[in-house]
């Protein structure tokens, strides 16, 4: 029998899946890939999502190696116009850092003040509303997190507990700042965030201002523990260095785990899901042994049953994989929007800061996981069909056409 014809025989009988148990159950496993392919999709998308703003958002803004240590300004700069030479270093920039007391009126939260230059500050550009590229001493932007908590807006001024290690007494110094912008990342550096200028914060305990170190940007940020090894032999015992993995790295690891379990229960379901066909072609096959054993006395051979059965089975699962893609990938594009409206129908946020590094659900369809799972789920079909298949081919034809002439 031609391929052809084989083909066409599975077609068949895919398109006239029967009546009664055999058809109900056909619909039912095709219905029940397609949703599981689905699912995988659109979950594997939101985990994708997050890896890629943990990536390109988070890790975008936190410095991926940074020398820290007790020196003057001048030392700091030439240390790192040194770092810039290195081939890895895409950017360098020398930081100030102070934690704060934040007040205003009743109100009190803990800060990280960042003193930053105009270059650094760029980095965070599309992020403030509104932008200025240069901050004015006294001038301050607060996270989104931060700012709601104390309450104020843009324009608004505060106060500044800054707790001073210079002072024998052990008292506090005190600013008054006026907020220039707000910080909206989405993400969870804005809940204790505040950034102003680098020599103010540098000045802010009254003693000669310095760096409280350099922050460096890699080409590869996979790299940065190899040049945090690198730079501790390299540079002087006053310096020490820590990368992103000892601030980030849990978080990333985290969420590359939940991705790969995820994905092992959900293909754990599509495996159920694809050997559901052999019910249902089981029932096929009993039901139809009469059509069986006469395309046998017109000439087919066992060979071509068999291949008829594995073709429906792969077809079934090429049909339902697609369908299935189609519906994950509307389902995945569509989930931003649908929690927006659950937050909105239950008046609760579902993705905070406080708790999770985004404040938004990320999606990102990547067609080379929808290409395996597509793949994962025709190969799950076609050994699902290996058993009915060959119960088929074995039907003994001079017994049923006996029994049905009878």
């Amino acid at each position: 029998m031609p391929w052809s014809e084989r083909l066409n025989f599975a077609l068949r009988q895919i398109i006239d899946q029967g009546r009664g148990l055999s058809g109900f159950l056909s619909k039912l496993s095709a219905l029940g890939l397609v949703l599981a392919v689905a699912v995988l999709l659109a979950v594997l998308s939101v985990m994708n999502g997050f890896e890629r703003e943990m990536r390109d958002r988070i890790l975008g803004l936190v410095p991926h190696v940074t020398v820290r240590g007790y020196t003057d300004l001048e030392q700091w700069e030439q240390h790192r116009q040194q770092l810039m030479g290195l081939e890895d270093v895409v950017r360098g920039s020398l930081f100030a850092e102070r934690e704060v007391l934040a007040v205003r009126g009743t109100r009190v939260n803990a800060a990280r003040f960042l003193g930053l230059n105009e270059a650094a500050l760029a980095v965070w550009e599309s992020m403030i509303t509104p932008y200025t590229p240069r901050l004015m001493a006294g001038e301050i932007l607060l996270g989104r997190g931060l700012a709601d908590r104390l309450g104020v807006a843009q324009g608004d001024r505060l106060r500044l507990i800054i707790p001073s290690e210079n002072n024998r007494d052990g008292a506090a110094a005190t600013k008054a700042v006026s907020l220039r912008g707000i910080i909206n990342s989405g993400t969870e550096l804005d809940e204790g965030l505040m950034i102003g200028d680098f020599g103010f914060v540098a000045g802010l305990d009254g003693v000669q201002p310095t760096a409280s170190g350099i922050a460096l940007q890699v080409e590869d940020l996979f790299a940065a523990p190899r040049l945090r090894w690198e730079l501790a032999r390299a540079l002087p015992p006053s310096l020490y260095v820590t990368d992103w993995t000892g601030s980030h790295g849990n978080l990333y690891s985290a969420i590359q785990l939940s991705r790969d379990l995820i994905t092992l229960l959900l293909l754990s379901i599509i495996a159920v899901a694809a050997f559901n066909v052999v019910s249902s072609l089981v029932l096929v096959v009993t039901d139809r042994r009469a059509s069986i054993a006469m395309l046998q006395v017109m000439g087919a051979s066992r060979g071509d049953i068999l291949w008829i059965y594995l073709l429906q089975g792969g077809l079934i699962g090429v049909i339902g994989a697609s369908a299935g893609l189609m519906a994950g990938w509307l389902l995945a594009i569509a989930m931003p929007t649908l929690a927006q409206g659950v937050e909105w129908l239950l008046n609760v946020k579902l993705l905070n800061t406080d708790v999770y590094p985004l404040s938004f659900l990320p999606v990102d369809v990547r067609w080379n996981d929808a290409l395996w799972l597509w793949a994962a789920a025709v190969l799950l079909c076609l050994m699902a069909a290996i058993i009915p298949a060959r119960r088929a081919a074995k039907l003994p034809v001079a017994h049923i056409l006996a029994h049905q002439s009878t």
